[in-house]
């Protein structure tokens, strides 16, 4: 049976190749309906996870305005796709009781998208 990673899993990735990394799974995307794709003429895409590998202090940014920054550090992440996950190597996970009823507490916050202060969408006239 493959291991199936989970968020919040310490992994160690061996490739064939000698090199390895190791670290956190940070993120999981859904399983991907590539018989759907392929009938709408799009290229299959695979499932995939990001590992952890490395985080560092974000320096102090200039274009805040003398805000606060809203994300105080910068994550390394490496991408492994479905079809390595038989390369990956369980070790631990950080999941525990008290992460558990922090999660179930968290509400996302409701809020408009943004995405006119971006230009993405053009101007109504």
């Amino acid at each position: 049976m493959m291991y199936e990673p989970q968020v919040d899993d310490y992994v160690i990735w061996k490739r064939p190749s000698g090199d390895w990394d190791e670290g956190w799974v940070y993120f999981k995307g859904d399983p991907i309906d590539n018989e759907k794709r392929n009938k709408q003429g799009w290229n299959n895409v695979s499932q995939y996870i990001t590992i952890e590998i490395h985080v560092y202090p974000k320096k102090e940014c200039t274009y805040t305005s003398g805000k606060p920054m809203r994300h105080n550090n910068i994550h390394c992440l490496l991408i492994c796709n479905k079809d390595n996950w038989n390369e990956l190597e369980y070790v631990k996970n950080r999941r525990g009781e008290e992460d558990i009823k922090l999660v179930d507490m968290y509400k996302s916050q409701e809020r408009p998208l943004d995405i006119d202060s971006y230009g993405l969408i053009p101007p109504r006239f």
